[in-house]
């Protein structure tokens, strides 16, 4: 059992506490978790979601006037820090993180949820990157870049929800994120590889996708509300990443999702190979579109 508790918020503009747990939606739409009244901040304009047991990461989702974090517009999500000064528009959001002892008045009620519960489930895996981010930040100009990027923080984020994924990390230039493994979730992993796919077609900008399927720990911290994924499967599908760059392959499939999906007459034979910390060898394939 935990001996701290984190506790997090956003003081606003107007000096009231808006308390943080799992993903925090900010914009005009009054259907936001943090609605601002304000013609100057987009309908769907950033999001902060709780990572890990104690991380908080801000993403900006392609808004017109974009998201400051310490005077600085940016470009990725990036994780948040006690004091960090959030601007969108011309209102301030300063994010506030504090960890209590359990001694402390405040956390002696809360402590009691927020035991670690860990359970090991089958998921489907996917990471999914932009390529040569940082060559695109250094030959864009002004905001197209932030623009670019958080367009598609905002559409990847809807194909995966619509498709009945859960957005686990967002990390800099690219995300992770899983299924559990039900009936209908084969279906539902197609369907986002599909839209993927769909969209990496513009090439604006051009990204990554690699899925695997296999064991994953799940906790949860009920402070949090957001599940944690660990486990070497999970290493595994971010090494895996790597192979589809050197592959030079936009969307990579291991053995494991092929034959979870029933796909092995939809794909293509890639590569075969030793995968970076895992010794046995693994077979990569790619839909065959």
């Amino acid at each position: 059992m935990s001996t701290t508790l984190l506790q997090s918020w956003l003081r606003l503009p107007n000096g009231e506490r808006h308390d943080l747990s799992g993903t925090c939606s900010i914009g005009r739409s009054p259907d936001n978790t943090l609605p601002i009244a304000d013609k100057e901040v987009s309908r769907r304009h950033a999001i902060i979601q709780a990572q890990g047991e104690r991380e908080f990461w801000l993403v900006d989702l392609g808004s017109a006037n974009g998201t400051y974090v310490n005077g600085r517009r940016i470009s990725q999500s990036v994780r948040l820090h006690n004091g960090d000064i959030i601007r969108v528009a011309s209102n301030e959001l300063e994010f506030a993180t504090e960890i209590l002892s359990a001694l402390h008045p405040a956390g002696q009620q809360a402590m009691a949820s927020t035991m670690i519960q860990i359970r090991q489930a089958q998921c489907w895996l996917m990471v999914a990157d932009i390529i040569g981010s940082t060559q695109l930040s250094q030959t864009l100009q002004g905001a197209q870049f932030p623009r670019m990027t958080g367009s598609w923080f905002k559409n990847c984020r809807q194909i995966i929800d619509e498709c009945g994924g859960h957005m686990s990390k967002y990390l800099g230039d690219g995300f992770f994120c899983y299924w559990d493994d039900t009936p209908d979730s084969a279906i539902q992993v197609r369907q986002a590889v599909a839209r993927l796919h769909e969209a990496q077609s513009p090439a604006n900008p051009p990204f990554r996708v690699v899925l695997h399927f296999g064991a994953a720990m799940l906790g949860t911290v009920p402070t949090m509300n957001e599940l944690n994924l660990h486990g070497p499967e999970v290493n595994f599908v971010f090494r895996v990443e790597k192979v589809a760059a050197s592959q030079k392959q936009n969307t990579l499939l291991t053995e494991a999702a092929v034959k979870r999906m029933a796909a092995e007459n939809e794909v293509r034979f890639v590569h075969e190979g030793p995968v970076e910390g895992f010794s046995k060898p693994s077979k990569f394939y790619t839909p065959d579109h």
